[in-house]
């Protein structure tokens, strides 16, 4: 939906969000909206300059709540937007650097649904006739989950999972690829707002990570108790066997797993968990 910029009592321009998407930094994720200018036709005598271009964000999630996510600007130099003798559209960016902690706030109210965007789009504008006017216009973006699936991947975001765990690449680590492309499924699951097959996709990495290692028998027999006994490596086997105890219900349709509801904040802690038992499986064969 566009929105006009007003000099006096006329329509001078026409903007309107057309894209978004994204890019990464050292530490940093780069959110990048594409705005369109249409801007009407003038005469040289009413000609309208623009500058000093700047913007202010909101996003809303799945709880129809709006949050303010952070101020937007343009790169490079802040060259004026003009009208001219003949009508012509133009486009700007605007920016914003997210790191992750508000990545992460922004996946909380997002939920594995879409995203709505409030850009509120400031300028200065000048004509012979008015040498200073503030200009605005309210911007609307919804960005539909599989366009916000889409920045992620663009900003680097879908190549780590939470607390920076690298996914493992099948050429790093070729005899476990199969439990590799479900922690990668599983992540996809929790972008795509499907919990309870996120965790899931992580009881396949353990199913797949005993069969690679081949001890899926010695590692069920190895009992929960006289704990102290154990060592390093069949304390490690318990870890697995425990999360795969507790995955469990995520593929299996009982009357007691039908119960269990899987979150957000379960399929977060179960990705980075396995991640991690994926990571130290492979460092010690």
């Amino acid at each position: 939906m566009s929105e006009r910029w007003d000099i006096g009592s006329e329509t001078f321009a026409e903007l309107e969000v057309k894209s978004i998407h994204g890019n990464s930094g050292l530490a940093f994720y780069r959110l990048i909206f594409q705005v369109d200018i249409t801007q009407h036709s003038r005469s040289k005598e009413a000609r309208v300059m623009v500058n000093t271009i700047k913007g202010e964000l909101w996003v809303k999630g799945k709880n129809n709540k709006e949050y303010f996510l952070g101020c937007a600007q343009r790169p490079g130099p802040d060259n004026p937007i003009e009208t001219y003798d003949y009508t012509f559209t133009s486009n700007i960016q605007l920016e914003m650097e997210l790191d992750s902690r508000r990545m992460e706030a922004i996946e909380q109210i997002r939920l594995g649904e879409d995203l709505s965007f409030r850009l509120e789009l400031y300028g200065i504008a000048r004509s012979r006739q008015t040498p200073f006017q503030p200009v605005n216009a309210t911007l609307q973006y919804r960005a539909n989950q599989s366009t916000w699936i889409e920045v992620l991947g663009q900003m680097g975001y879908r190549q780590t999972l939470l607390l920076e765990i690298p996914v493992l690449s099948e050429e790093i680590s070729p005899s476990f690829a199969e439990s590799s492309e479900h922690l990668k499924k599983a992540q996809t699951m929790l972008l795509n707002g499907h919990f309870r097959e996120s965790v899931g996709a992580c009881r396949d990495v353990l199913e797949s990570l005993a069969k690679a290692l081949g001890d899926e028998a010695e590692t069920n027999s190895i009992p929960f108790e006289n704990l102290r006994e154990l060592d390093k490596e069949k304390r490690f086997r318990l870890v697995r066997r425990a999360l795969r105890v507790f995955t469990h219900p995520a593929r299996h349709a009982d009357e007691v797993s039908a119960q269990i509801e899987w979150e957000l904040e379960d399929a977060k802690a179960i990705i980075s968990l396995t991640a991690v038992i994926l990571q130290l499986a492979v460092k010690g064969k």
